[in-house]
């Protein structure tokens, strides 16, 4: 039964490449169409248009012709799409930060709350990884008595592949008084109405932001302002990125 089966199989395998098959010419004048197996110490192995192999004599072979070999096909390029300037990001930060610790030039990590979308296309599914830095950390006890953290959006995953992108930057400053500011920074039912008017439905947004709301704000602790792991921050693309369209 498996030779059967081998036999079938070689078969098929010549019926599909019989349109470019190899050419076995013989000394005795005889063509053979069929795929050129190789050369071994009996001679040249050839498999014929009966799907069988066999080993002719080399001083029986007057030559070989080779078919054209079909290349493979190319790998279809992933659709890509631009995704303009003034899109919001609106992201979960992975992790603490603060004036207290955080320095200029440290990196963070955050990930996308909602699916990033250009031109009716899905670029960026919830949950995608994305990098930034601190532009700015000052401490109320390093500087002049006010706190201040700066955050920008650096780098989006895509496929594993990092690519560089451009956003606001997200200015948090506090002060000692215990008062504070924090632009583009939505909380409460504003955050749940901008998730809500993305995904369609803006009233049930709102009751999400309403609920989440006490996670959603930067601290004032003291002298020094904290965003707390998991805190829901917004940012805006500033320059055009091209993204391939997620499957």
């Amino acid at each position: 039964m498996r030779l059967r089966a081998l036999l079938v199989f070689l078969i098929c395998t010549v019926l599909v490449t019989l349109a470019s098959a190899d050419t076995l010419k013989l000394t005795n004048g005889k063509v053979i169409n069929g795929i050129f197996v190789g050369r071994n110490q009996g001679g040249v192995e050839f498999i014929g248009p009966d799907g069988l192999t066999q080993t002719y004599p080399s001083s029986e072979v007057a030559g070989v012709t080779f078919g054209p070999v079909t290349p493979p096909k190319p790998k279809p390029t992933p659709h890509r799409v631009s995704v303009p300037a003034g899109t919001a990001i609106l992201v979960r930060t992975d992790e603490q930060l603060d004036t207290d610790k955080a320095y200029s030039g440290q990196v963070f990590s955050v990930t996308l709350m909602t699916d990033m979308a250009a031109d009716g296309y899905v670029v960026a599914k919830t949950g995608t990884r994305l990098y930034g830095n601190v532009v700015e950390a000052d401490s109320a006890r390093r500087a002049s008595g006010t706190s201040q953290l700066k955050l920008q959006l650096t780098q989006i995953i895509i496929h594993g592949q990092a690519i560089p992108i451009v956003t606001d930057v997200f200015d948090s400053k506090g002060k000692s008084s215990g008062k504070r500011s924090a632009r583009r920074l939505l909380g409460g039912a504003g955050l749940g109405a901008a998730i809500g008017a993305i995904a369609g439905n803006a009233g049930m947004g709102a009751a999400i932001g309403a609920v989440s709301g006490a996670t959603l704000s930067v601290v004032q602790k003291g002298d020094q302002v904290e965003i707390p792991a998991e805190a829901q921050l917004s940012f805006t693309l500033q320059v055009p990125v091209t993204l391939p369209v997620e499957r």
